[in-house]
């Protein structure tokens, strides 16, 4: 179900109509990333049943959080704009604008006067600005944060960054906190007591990178995702740090990324990968030119193809046979090689022997099958429709090449033939006939004989008028 429309009162008439009140009386206050989801809604609702009017298409297209995306529609619900009819699943319903005298003052300062001087006394590097104040009200109003707890998240960012340090950095932190469930002072108090609890962790890592730098904030996040997210332990992370040689907490990092997308979770198995990676270029490489494409960067290759087909059990040689078995067929890409190795893989051909065993299968088979298609007087090539045909008769119906003959020899001249044959032979296992000599005197083969007529002379006598006028028209006779 599409989560932005129209309300019923709205009318649209097909263009994306910005009412000039909306630009007057809310564009002016309102945070860039609430107006950007606001006008890139009023355009979903243009489109409310294409399957992209969805929420994780939304905040894809904007780059934005879901989250973030959910926020700014309760900002927008909060002036009266929209109205949010469900969360899980979210749905948003667009209502009409209403002209709004704004006074300039979004929020109450009374309600906020002890937390605007709780910030400013913590950012004493510069003045907060109303702008800057009003980022911090929505944000607590939107994700349900306790004033005393962004206090003390500001008080951790200017211990980290500085005493200057940005309302947007502050934000950032807040957010990716309240996402995990920190909205009061003593959330972020247990919080905290985690980050310090990993800094020697982190410093661990570090230490392996030969770094000196203490640890940081967004080094402390990595380490989070790390070890909370994919699953990672310290001591296989502090192996992996021993080995990057430059680019230090950032290189490790993506190397992290790389093992998790790869399924990767033994120190073991990561060696084993770092090992054969010479191997696998080469596989990549050859396997690029046996079916005709060719790729500056073999790394996508290796990490969504090659890699999966041998944890599929695919073996190096197995590979290359598919792919030129993919050239000979016209299949040029590795999508679609993809589809032809599940296919293998489907039938439990995952072998080198296995797979041309099965080939070798197929070829006889298919030269069993264009003799029967001579036999009916058919010149053509053995298509995928004979094979099941084929394969039903022999393997599901267990019928015998002498049944088959036999049903073969009352088919021919009939038009579509190889139906023909399959629907005898479909007759007969209905009706349990395993023998040419039960075929036969079941009568169901029996072909009948249509007598054909002589043409029968009619005479006519004609009258001299008549053919007078057969005669003046003999030019229009077409033979």
């Amino acid at each position: 179900m599409a989560f932005c429309k129209f309300s019923t009162e709205y009318n649209p008439n097909n263009k994306v109509l910005l009412d000039s009140k909306f630009i007057t009386d809310y564009l002016p206050f309102a945070p860039d990333q609430c107006t950007k989801v606001y006008l890139y809604g009023l355009n979903k609702c243009l489109n409310p049943d294409e399957y992209t009017n969805d929420i994780d298409y939304f905040a894809n297209d904007l780059n934005m959080l879901v989250e973030d995306v959910k926020s700014a529609f309760l900002y927008w619900q909060e002036q009266g704009l929209v109205t949010i009819l469900n969360l899980s699943p979210i749905e948003v319903r667009y209502l009409p604008v209403i002209a709004k005298k704004y006074n300039g003052k979004l929020f109450n300062t009374t309600k906020y006067a002890e937390f605007n001087n709780s910030m400013q006394e913590i950012i004493d590097g510069r003045m907060i600005t109303p702008n800057e104040y009003r980022e911090y009200y929505i944000f607590m109003e939107s994700m349900h944060v306790e004033e005393s707890a962004l206090v003390m998240i500001a008080k951790f960012c200017t211990n980290t960054k500085g005493n200057n340090v940005g309302y947007k950095y502050i934000l950032t932190v807040a957010k990716n906190w309240a996402y995990e469930g920190v909205h009061t002072a003593q959330d972020v108090e247990e919080k905290l007591q985690e980050m310090e609890m990993l800094t020697s962790s982190v410093k661990d890592i570090l230490t392996a990178l030969k770094s000196k730098k203490q640890p940081t904030f967004e080094d402390k996040e990595l380490y989070n995702k790390w070890t909370k997210q994919y699953g990672y332990s310290v001591k296989l992370l502090t192996e992996v740090a021993k080995n990057v040689k430059r680019g230090g907490i950032n290189k490790l990092d993506e190397l992290i990324e790389k093992y998790f997308a790869l399924k990767l979770f033994a120190i073991s198995e990561i060696n084993a990968y770092e090992n054969t990676k010479d191997e696998l270029y080469n596989l990549a490489k050859s396997t690029c030119k046996a079916i005709g494409i060719y790729y500056d960067n073999l790394d996508p290759v290796i990490n969504t193809y090659i890699l999966k087909w041998q944890q599929m059990g695919f073996s190096a040689d197995a590979i290359t046979l598919i792919a030129n078995i993919c050239f000979k067929k016209y299949i040029r890409t590795f999508e679609g090689m993809d589809s032809i190795i599940n296919k293998y893989y489907s039938k439990g051909l995952v072998s080198i022997e296995a797979i041309n065993e099965y080939i070798n299968d197929t070829l006889s088979i298919d030269k069993k099958i264009k003799e029967i298609l001579e036999k009916l007087q058919l010149s053509r090539q053995v298509t995928s429709w004979d094979r099941d045909f084929y394969h039903t008769w022999t393997y599901s119906w267990k019928f015998s090449d002498a049944m088959i003959d036999y049903a073969l020899s009352i088919a021919i001249g009939k038009s579509q033939p190889m139906n023909y044959v399959n629907k005898i032979l479909s007759n007969w296992k209905e009706q349990n006939i395993n023998s040419v000599d039960m075929a036969k005197k079941s009568g169901m083969a029996e072909t009948k004989q249509v007598a054909i007529k002589k043409p029968e002379f009619i005479t006519h006598s004609f009258s001299s008028e008549e053919l007078n006028a057969l005669f003046d028209n003999l030019d229009e006779v077409k033979l």
